[in-house]
């Protein structure tokens, strides 16, 4: 083989390489974008879901504090807490 003939085909080798490494890139681009939209989903939901669970949680500590009031309210009417079953 001679000289030229070897440089044509290394210069086509390295022409080959760069097309598929251009195309690998694109590849892992995409790949990475949609790795990055499923991260993003998946903070949305965690943020949401945290924000609803403090919500519950405050409204769930007010009705305690509610039904609590009204177990003191009961407990002094049937007479001086205490709760011995005697009337």
């Amino acid at each position: 083989m001679d000289h030229e003939k070897w440089l044509e085909q290394h210069d086509q080798m390295i022409a080959d390489h760069e097309i598929r490494h251009q195309r690998d890139m694109e590849r892992l681009q995409k790949l990475q974008e949609g790795t990055e939209k499923t991260l993003r989903w998946a903070i949305r939901l965690s943020v949401q879901d945290a924000r609803r669970q403090r919500k519950w949680n405050q409204e769930s500590k007010e009705k305690m504090a509610e039904l609590w009031q009204l177990l003191e309210a009961f407990l002094k009417r049937s007479g001086n807490g205490g709760g011995n079953g005697k009337h």
